[in-house]
This record gives structure tokens, sequence and C-alpha cells, in this order.
């Protein structure tokens, strides 16, 4: 970890709890050295308060200097973690993209998966998340997903902290508002009795809008809006056809998929096989650099460092393809709701930079016009007539707009200015459900929130870096915080998943390492430091 820089211990404010604690008799023997732990995040996604909670909880407990990083935006937090520079721990949490727990494993964990920021690898956790994946059993494969977690809990590559609630709340102009399982509100099915335009908070989107470049929440809520994919997620996660007619599981590495006829996208286009084909293959083309492309490595053809052809897409004719895949997934025909696997329309390829600012969709909204995006502003969506499918919008458009706080956006709730907002801010958690009564939403998403601790650290690789891990996660009293700084937004983590996903447990071996145990952190920091003195 870092020197000691001289700066100060984080203190909550605005009447929070500051969880100082203090050291155990015996304890880490940290104290006075010139080392400190430090945890880095954005500063401007309001994470400054847990952070100092953790930091402060991690100090008293054992004995050392612990600080909040605060860096400006989530861009410049992300720059460091990818190009491996960072010199820090550093907030991580995941979003699902598909409600599976395999999501939550194999991108983040595997040996070399796209979204492995902390570098790990682990042969026995890799073969176990493979043999997950050839299973064609979902409970069998959900039994070996949970045993490489127990793997994970030995390991601790991340400190598992909380599970995130969808909180949010809607005004007194809509009806019918419901919030689906990765916390986004189903704004097909939202009326308003006036008939105008639904509004709801959003982010301006990091990229064009393009399904296969697009792995943000801004984004990916307006990608969700303007396109419809082979299947659709229903509020509980469970996988609807939407253009598919059909998706047949021939075997452990074969599909096929027939398209339902006469499907157009809103410039009249038919939606056909070749309209997935290319989109897909645009996505896996190693010289396109698509932040989704991993979505496609379990294709047949697909190659990462050099330009491929997804050899693994057939097109039996123009309603009718096959996905053969290089190994067993077997949960790949869930995954084909997600974003990355949408179609698009011919146009896109003639110009794919101003097809993104301007995108063609096939799904219940569109673009209200040319220009309808405007950047840091709003996107104007309007109902798309050509849309046959589950998700026929109950109201006559949508309006997103990009606030650039959640307080902001939550004041203009309390108005009735805005519909639907999805992110209380914090400094409402303890009036909102008040303010807004049975219009008030706090319920479980597939939201998993987590610090990463690179094994390239000083006192963090092998057998010192494990006893260290083990020391911090056990010093961290999760459930005080959860209480104090998210009053009940939040619930304590007991996995890497997801109480949301079919398959989750709160029973697995070695979870006791997630609880609050300031005794045995103090020793387990002691034994590390046997092994390599906190200097």
């Amino acid at each position: 970890m870092k020197k000691k820089a001289g700066i100060a211990l984080g203190v909550l404010t605005a009447g929070a709890l500051a969880l100082t604690g203090c050291a155990p008799d015996g304890g880490g023997s940290g104290g006075g050295t010139d080392t400190e732990f430090a945890i880095a995040y954005n500063a401007d996604g309001g994470h400054a308060a847990w952070v100092d909670a953790v930091v402060n909880s991690v100090a008293g407990t054992l004995d050392i200097t612990a600080i909040g990083e605060p860096y400006p935006d989530f861009a410049g937090l992300r720059e460091e973690v990818t190009d491996r520079v960072i010199e820090s721990a550093f907030r991580t949490g995941w979003q699902a993209d598909y409600p599976g727990l395999y999501n939550f494993l194999g991108p983040l964990y595997a040996t070399g998966a796209g979204s492995n920021d902390g570098d790990y690898s682990n042969p026995e956790f890799d073969d176990l998340i493979a043999a997950g994946a050839a299973e064609t059993d979902l409970d069998a494969a959900n039994e070996l997903y949970q045993q490489a977690q127990e793997v994970l809990l030995a390991d601790l590559p991340v400190i598992p902290l909380w599970y995130s609630n969808v909180v949010g709340g809607y005004s007194e102009n809509v009806d019918n508002v419901e919030f689906d399982w990765h916390s986004v509100a189903v704004f097909d099915q939202i009326t308003k009795a006036d008939g105008s335009v639904v509004t709801a908070n959003g982010s301006e989107p990091q990229n064009p809008l393009i399904p296969t470049n697009t792995n943000e929440v801004g984004g990916g809520k307006i990608l969700d809006a303007i396109f419809a994919g082979l299947v659709k997620y229903d509020t509980d996660g469970s996988a609807v056809n939407d253009v598919a007619e059909s998706i047949t599981v021939d075997s452990p590495t074969q599909l096929t998929v027939k398209l339902r006829q006469g499907l157009t996208f809103s410039n009249g286009e038919e939606v056909t096989s070749d309209n997935f084909i290319k989109a897909w293959n645009y996505g896996a083309l190693a010289s396109n650099q698509q932040l989704s492309s991993y979505f496609f490595e379990d294709i047949e053809g697909y190659n990462a460092e050099e330009d491929s052809e997804l050899t693994g897409l057939v097109e039996v004719d123009p309603y009718t393809f096959t996905i053969t895949l290089n190994k067993p997934a077997a949960d790949f025909a869930q995954r084909l709701g997600y974003s990355a696997y949408f179609p698009l329309p011919d146009v896109a390829f003639d110009d794919m930079a101003a097809f993104g600012e301007n995108p063609i969709g096939n799904g219940p909204y569109k673009l209200a016009a040319e220009g309808a995006w405007q950047h840091d502003v709003q996107i104007d969506l309007s109902v798309n007539e050509a849309y046959d499918g589950p998700r026929t919008p109950q109201n006559s458009g949508l309006q997103i707009v990009f606030y650039a706080d959640q307080v902001g956006a939550y004041n203009d709730l309390l108005a009735n200015q805005l519909d639907v907002l999805d992110a209380i801010p914090d400094s409402a958690f303890g009036t909102y459900e008040e303010e807004l009564g049975d219009r008030a939403v706090n319920q479980p998403a597939a939201i998993f929130q987590s610090f990463t601790i690179p094994e390239r650290l000083e006192h963090f690789e092998g057998e010192e870096g494990i006893l260290r891990r083990q020391a911090i996660s056990m010093a961290i009293d999760r459930q005080q915080i959860t209480d104090v700084i998210f009053q009940g937004t939040r619930t304590p983590a007991s996995d890497f998943t997801s109480p949301v996903i079919d398959g989750w447990t709160d029973s697995l071996e070695g979870a006791e390492v997630l609880e609050y145990n300031p005794e045995r952190a103090a020793e387990l920091w002691a034994e590390a430091n046997e092994i390599s003195p906190w200097e």
C-alpha cells in the first residue's frame, strides 16, 4: 500500500455516525507505521460517507492508518484501474447484465476475464466456473457456482460489502409504476392521466448509443427502451421471448433461433437473421474495440486479439440462424436479453459513429426526432408504432433527464416535475418514505458492492495477502454501516452475487469471513505481520 501522506482519517458529517472503533487487546500492531491502507473512489458518485465509515472501522480495529482517497470523477478512477497503475484498493461493484449467478462470477474473477480488475487467478475457481457453465441442469450449475464462491471466500480477491436496493419513488402524476430486478422502472407499463410523456432521471451516456459499446447505466437505460432483443426480462428476471419466436438449445454448444416474422425497425426495415449476425460480428471484431465484445467470446470464431469472423453464427433462412459455441455455456440462451445482443439495421453500418448519435431501434420507443439527444441535458423518446411485442407502451413517450446530482432530481420529484426516480440521495434516506408515502420504493436489486485489493500491491500477495484481506473484511461492521449510513437501503453481503438471483444462498462455507469480528481480525493481522511487518 501507500506510504503515509499526512492525510487525516475521514470523518462522517451531516449527523452520520463516525465508525472509529478501537483496537482490541493485543491488536494489529500497526499504529505509528508509515504505511496506510487506502480505498480509492470517485467523488462524483456519492460514495464518501460509506468509504469513510469503512476505513474508520478498519483503522480502529486494526490500529493502522486507513483513508478514503477520492478521485474527481468515475472516468479518472476507471482509467487508473484499467491501466493497472492505481496504487491502492479501489471501489468496485456489479449490476447484473442478465439474471444468472455466472454473470456475477465469470466476468469478474475468471483468469483473464474482461472485468477482472484485480487480475485474480485461481485454477480451482476457473475449473468450477467452467464446469458450471457446461451443466445443462441449472440447479447443478448453481451448486458448482456456489462452490466457486467458497474459493473466493478463502481468497477474497474483492471484499464484499453489501447488496444495494433500488431506492426510488414516483410522482403523483403517474400510476402502474414498478421497478424490475435490476433496479430500472418498467417504463412501458407506466400510465399518465393527462397523456403527457413520462419523465425519468438518467445520466449522460458515456459513449454514442451503440449496443455493443455501452456498458453503463445511463446509456443502457436508453438502449433498453429503443431496442428489442431476442428475449426480454420480466420484473422478476425471468426471460420471455420478444423478437424470438423460439430459442432451442440443441446441445450444450448449439442453439437454434427462430425470429417472429414481420417485425421492423422504426425506419421500416425488416428485422431478419442478418441484422443479428452483422451486429454481433461488429461487436466481436477486435479492431472495433467494443466494450462488450467479451459477450461473444463463447461463440465459435471469436478472437480477442485479432479480427475474426464469428463462424459460429450461421443463417439458415431470413428468420432462422444457429449459434455454435466454442465451449459449453448452459446459460447462453438466458443472456440473450442483454443489450450487447441487440440487432442493428443496415444503415448503422454505413456510418456507425453517426448512427450512435441518432440510433434507429426496434423497441417500444424511438428517438422523437433528429437531434432528440441533447447532450448533458436530456433525450426525448416517442412511442415506436412499429413495435409489436410484449412491451407495448401504455403512455405517449419517455423523456430521460440527465441530472448532475441526485438531490436535484429528488427535489423535482417532490415538486411533481419528475415522474420516476430510481436513486434517492443519501441525504433523504431518513425522510423519503414519509415524504413520498406509498409512492416510495425500496426493494432488492441485482447490485453488489465491494472494493478490490489487487494482489500486486505490497503486503497483499500470497499467504500474507490472504491474511490481511481476511482481517480487513472482519474489521468492517457492515450491519452498522448499512443501518446508519444507508438507513436500511442496503443489506450486508453474505456472498458475491445478489439475493434476487436464482441460486443465491446465505449459507456458503467460509462466509463467516464477511462477519464483523474485531478480535479475530486483529489476530489475523498480527499473523500477517509475522510474515512481513506492516511498515
